[in-house]
């Protein structure tokens, strides 16, 4: 237990705004409304990022250390829910980068689970994955569940054997996503007509929406009810994340984050690439593909309100609608109970102070 702490401002949600004060030690002890003439503050869950393979130097695949301390460099960009997020790679070094997950997972309580992005993925739709792609592998996740509680797996439809894989993944609670695939609608549609499926950073890696040969997108955007998107203003247009948010209901902003973020611009390896990050973006230096984003969730925030979006609408997109897909009942939301994972923000939206379980958090 902390000392109760005492905010006031503007307090936001998915679902309501009001001007008040938050009392809070570990989890959210009270909210009173009262009016105020003028504010400072805008108070706002933390954020929830489902998808981030790194940053600030430090990448998943290299391990229980490089895990902890990119968390912690997300953590101070106001991430205090956060799925380290793995790439395409050999049951031998995904193992061994997993290897401790479990035993630094109860001693930072910002970390969910894991996500992998692969291996079980298209390979004629790689993106900035490495041609190491397999077929479904019970092997492979029987082993990586001994180190790892795995919550997403990012896979294919169209793989031979997916259907059956699915079966099994779904008995361990395990979400499935479709991405880095080149699956056609009818036969994603078959397989959610059965299963709760969501999207990886929709739009990219995945067939479209052709007005003729409808794909993954199309999917997606006729009956999908999750999908992950990324506001960097580079993976996807304002117009078209407008598009999706109309879509589908739960769709979530993440960042796909890698280890070339929050480092100065220069060449750098990712994914076994050489990569270029140059302002804003990173990409394979070979043939110029994007390579993850480099944003943060503050920023995604910010863009998010500059694109004409509410500031409820913002903090759903960052927060609410990703917890609310991994059922975590007590994060995503400000309200009486909740974990105190809260965010303090000026009226111009940039982040002034981050508390994890009500614990103040030195950026």
């Amino acid at each position: 237990m902390v000392n109760q702490n005492k905010i006031s401002g503007k307090i936001i949600n998915y679902n309501s705004s009001i001007m008040g004060s938050i009392f809070f030690d570990d989890i959210i002890q009270d909210i009173e409304e009262h009016n105020l003439l003028d504010y400072d503050k805008v108070i706002i869950p933390g954020f929830v990022d489902l998808h981030c393979h790194g940053g600030n130097g430090f990448d998943v695949m290299d391990g229980s250390e490089a895990i902890v301390n990119m968390s912690k460099y997300h953590l101070e960009h106001g991430t205090t829910s956060l799925m380290p997020t793995t790439w395409t790679n050999t049951l031998v070094e995904t193992f061994s980068a997993l290897k401790g997950f479990k035993e630094i997972q109860l001693l930072n309580k910002n970390l969910l689970g894991v996500h992998l992005e692969g291996p079980f993925i298209n390979p004629d739709k790689l993106g900035a994955q490495p041609n190491l792609t397999i077929k479904p592998s019970i092997e492979f996740i029987e082993k990586i569940k001994q180190v790892a509680d795995i919550k997403i797996i990012t896979l294919a439809p169209e793989i031979q054997g997916m259907y059956d894989f699915i079966k099994y993944l779904v008995k361990f609670n395990i979400k499935i996503q479709f991405g880095h695939t080149l699956a056609n609608m009818n036969s994603c549609q078959k397989i959610m007509d059965e299963f709760e499926v969501g999207f990886t950073h929709l739009y990219n890696a995945m067939s479209g929406n052709d007005h003729r040969k409808p794909g993954v997108l199309s999917a997606a955007l006729c009956n999908g009810e999750h999908a992950e998107i990324i506001c960097d203003n580079i993976h996807v247009s304002k117009q078209a994340i407008r598009i999706a948010k109309k879509c589908i209901t739960g769709l979530y902003a993440i960042t796909d984050s890698i280890n070339a973020s929050g480092l100065k611009d220069g060449d750098y390896i990712f994914a076994k690439n050489k990569i270029n990050k140059l302002n804003n973006s990173v990409k394979i230096i070979d043939d110029g593909t994007l390579a993850g984003s480099i944003i943060t969730m503050d920023k995604t925030f910010k863009n998010l309100i500059e694109m004409g979006f509410t500031d409820q609408e913002a903090v759903e997109l960052t927060s609410y609608n990703a917890s609310r897909y991994i059922r975590e009942n007590n994060i995503g939301k400000l309200d009486i109970g909740f974990r105190s994972n809260i965010l303090v923000l000026d009226k111009d939206y940039n982040l002034l102070e981050v508390y994890l379980d009500g614990v103040k958090i030195n950026a």
